[in-house]
């Protein structure tokens, strides 16, 4: 450019620009996916714990509202809980279970309710109105579903129409088996405050050796309740307070709740309540402080 001498020239320089290009980059994608992962793996435990947390609390309470049904039911039948007939001659001290679903009256004598059933022992709780509904026998932390409270024809009916768990997928706890001629056994509110009422259900263990007292605590976990990912079980006691148990050795004497002492029952002196013991549906409590929670691997 040509100019005079009071002009003077300038030359316009135009630097290019490097502009950004959209979204991010490989490895900063990277980078968030991985405080992701990481954020998740902190996360998601801590999110699923405390929703087991809530669970147990949820399962005690309702542990503690089957107490209040249990108390009452006693007050006005001799201080007894619940218990169904009692075949005392051919079968005095085996169970059986989820009988006679439609049932009307389960003390019958052509009821299809059998003799010996331990969950429609329980049912009577709700025949009676002394629970809400079958919701309240549904540990929040299993699979099991409430009880749909229908007959056979899928007909909407109440609780004292039916006489039974329609099925094992509708009761998530074990109950202390009424059914036993061992010498001064009674399923009542005289029991020791330490004896086992009630407690989430009893994983029945047909292929697992039964832990020792004395075993690990991992090796125990096995004989725990599948209802809580085997971590331990709530429990109902005698005495009316429930408990979070890490092991099945929780019962009176550290008895295992889930198995009965012996295959027969007992006579002399008390036994040492910390061996293994017996499951089956042939077998019952073998003395007057075993606790046996059953029914057993449903």
């Amino acid at each position: 450019m040509i100019t005079d001498k009071n002009t003077t020239a300038y030359a316009l320089v135009t630097i290019p620009s490097r502009t950004r290009p959209a979204g991010f980059s490989l490895v900063e994608l990277l980078v968030v996916l991985g405080i992701g992962v990481i954020l998740l793996s902190i996360f998601v435990p801590y999110l699923r714990n405390v929703r087991e947390s809530n669970h147990r609390l949820a399962c005690q309470e309702n542990l503690r509202r089957i107490q209040v049904a249990l108390t009452a039911y006693a007050a006005n039948n001799g201080n007894n809980f619940p218990r169904v007939r009692y075949d005392a001659q051919n079968n005095p001290n085996g169970y059986v279970a989820f009988t006679g679903a439609d049932s009307a009256d389960p003390f019958a004598a052509d009821s299809a309710v059998k003799p010996n059933d331990v969950t429609a022992s329980l049912w009577l709780l709700l025949r009676l109105g002394l629970l809400k509904g079958p919701e309240e026998f549904i540990c929040p932390s299993s699979g099991d579903s409430v009880d749909p409270m229908v007959n056979g024809a899928w007909q909407a009916v109440s609780a004292g129409q039916r006489g039974n768990f329609r099925s094992g997928d509708n009761l998530s706890y074990s109950y202390a088996s009424p059914f036993s001629s061992a010498v001064d056994y009674r399923l009542n509110d005289t029991q020791p405050s330490e004896f086992a009422v009630l407690a989430d259900k009893n994983p029945g263990l047909p292929d697992v050796t039964i832990a020792g007292f004395d075993d690990p605590p991992l090796q125990q976990a096995n004989g725990n309740s599948r209802n809580h990912n085997r971590a331990g079980q709530n429990v109902l006691y005698a005495d009316g307070h429930v408990a979070f148990a890490r092991t099945p050795y929780c019962g009176y004497g550290n008895d295992n709740i889930y198995t009965a002492l012996t295959q027969s029952p007992l006579l002399g002196a008390k036994p040492s309540a910390t061996s293994r013991g017996y499951l089956g549906t042939q077998i019952g409590p073998s003395w007057q402080a075993d606790s046996y929670l059953v029914p057993a691997g449903y």
